[in-house]
């Protein structure tokens, strides 16, 4: 676990230097989306250690919340499958959740704008980013 968190850690480092997505993976551009308070931002309301440790990624260094579970871990915890519904619409799992769906906008009013707040390609990316924290 501590090595596959400082290898994307240390990727995410490298990006941030170097300026270009060619060669990030998708778990690590699911990483971004998670850490960037106008995409996934994740981090408000869970700790994801290897976002809190990662260097040059917008809002992911000491900006985490406590308000849901840590992120830490899920990889062993849920199913990929159960991990991309998490994330795509998290009342699926859990009616009682707190979370907002983030690939649908069933049963939601006034969305602003009025869509999904990530796309299919995003939750795609995200889910391969969750699949790595173990």
């Amino acid at each position: 676990m501590i090595f596959r968190a400082t290898v994307i850690a240390l990727g995410l480092s490298l990006w941030a230097s170097a300026g270009t997505a060619q060669t990030l993976s998708d778990a690590e551009l699911g990483l971004r989306i998670m850490a960037n308070r106008q995409q996934g931002n994740c981090v408000t309301c869970h700790q994801v250690t290897v976002l809190r440790d990662a260097q040059g990624i917008d809002g992911a260094a000491g900006k985490q919340g406590d308000f849901g579970p840590s992120l830490d871990g899920v990889a062993n915890r849920y199913s990929l499958a159960q991990l991309r519904q998490w994330v795509m619409d998290a009342r699926k799992m859990n009616p009682n959740t707190l979370m907002p769906p983030f690939g649908t906008l069933e049963g939601t009013t006034h969305a602003s704008p009025p869509r999904p707040m990530l796309s299919l390609e995003e939750i795609n990316k995200v889910t391969a980013a969750l699949a790595t924290l173990r």
